[in-house]
């Protein structure tokens, strides 16, 4: 969102968030900024059995975040909405929109809610309300062609792709290669978060990087993953993703291109489980774009059918195990280890993927214009 909006005028952004985000996000210059964010209490339940009693509650506060946001509606004479779903928040927007008239726009960049795998109040509630939400929008955006793809066929609208932005000059600045190592130690990098539509695949790896490193007395340091995420370390070996050769980090994310430009390849994982299948198909991790201005090879590891693989398949800017399968990983893994002038093709191709698909000057900008008839 802040770099979609980054060219937008300040004075004319609002945002209707929860108090919790807005604190999360005060650090990091958002935008809007804090002072022009009007914020509603949000629940937050932290433990396996009773967090859908957190969803509920929030379901419960809908009509007060409606009567907050009529307000800065009015008050701030504010002419469209613009929501990304789904939680409480979108169903609020929706509400707002048809007391007010303001017209609303929806960016679409998961669905897990779609997926039904979940039983429960939430899925309830999408299915009643997400087809009225998503044909009362005046214009929507998807995160991926796939995501557009779905809502088209589910819902009979009309969807513009728009993949995740970055700044491609300046992160290409920052993540510019520095010295070759010493040693000779592969380094693969995974960033962001690791939740149920990536933890198969991500397992997958640690494995294979673990036992290659050490396989045949060679030594371990041979092969390394990093995985930057604030997932803690005692959740990550709950999760059966550690090991000699795996190290966890934390970086900030305006040294996310540094901490690229020390790798040699970065992972892009989404499931293989058949309950993720909605998600993997329509979804694309945010941090693809970063992964391509960097430069750098992808190991894409997910079914053939998920974003991921279609897109690196599309764009030749990776290399893609679309199986379950250690061994073909492995396999993977050597190529890219091996073979330098594969390494500098796919570096190759994932710069001009960048430039084509995930240019922020060029795109937002764009984005922005779609939204001048705004009042029309």
């Amino acid at each position: 969102m802040r770099r979609l909006f980054a060219g937008y005028p300040s004075d004319r952004l609002w945002a209707l968030t929860s108090t919790r985000n807005k604190g999360t996000v005060a650090s990091f210059d958002p935008i809007p900024s804090p002072e022009r964010q009007v914020s509603v209490p949000e629940i937050q339940i932290h433990h396996r059995w009773i967090d859908k009693l957190g969803v509920v509650l929030n379901y419960m506060l809908i009509p007060w975040t409606v009567w907050r946001g009529l307000r800065l509606v009015r008050k701030e004479k504010i002419e469209a909405i613009f929501t990304v779903p789904w939680d409480h928040f979108t169903i609020a927007a929706y509400f707002i929109h048809k007391i007010t008239g303001r017209p609303i726009y929806m960016y679409i960049m998961d669905d897990p809610a779609g997926s039904r795998r979940f039983g429960g109040f939430q899925p309830a509630a999408y299915a009643l309300l997400m087809p009225r939400i998503v044909r009362a929008c005046k214009r929507t955006w998807g995160v991926s062609d796939g995501m557009c793809d779905y809502f088209g066929r589910a819902y009979g609208v009309k969807c513009l792709p728009l993949l995740p932005l970055v700044d491609i000059d300046s992160f290409g600045k920052k993540s510019a290669r520095g010295p070759v190592r010493a040693d000779d130690t592969f380094h693969i990098v995974f960033t962001g978060s690791i939740y149920s539509a990536q933890v198969d695949a991500v397992r997958r790896l640690v494995r294979v990087v673990d036992q290659e490193a050490t396989r045949n007395g060679s030594a371990p340091k041979s092969m390394r993953l990093t995985l930057y995420t604030s997932s803690p370390a005692a959740a990550l070996d709950k999760m059966g993703l550690s090991g000699r050769s795996v190290r966890r980090s934390e970086v900030p994310h305006d040294d996310v291109a540094s901490a690229l430009a020390e790798a040699d390849a970065a992972f892009l994982p989404l499931s293989f489980e058949p309950d993720m299948r909605h998600i993997v198909e329509t979804s694309l991790p945010s941090k693809i774009a970063e992964y391509l201005a960097a430069g750098l090879p992808i190991l894409a590891h997910g079914p053939a059918s998920s974003t991921v693989a279609r897109y690196c398949r599309e764009h030749e800017c990776g290399l893609v195990v679309d199986e379950p399968d250690e061994t073909a990983l492995r396999d993977a893994l050597h190529n890219l280890k091996n073979d330098p002038s594969l390494r500098r093709e796919l570096s190759a191709k994932a710069l001009v993927a960048a430039k084509k698909n995930h240019d922020g000057s060029r795109i937002a900008p764009a984005f922005l214009g779609l939204l001048g008839d705004i009042g029309t």
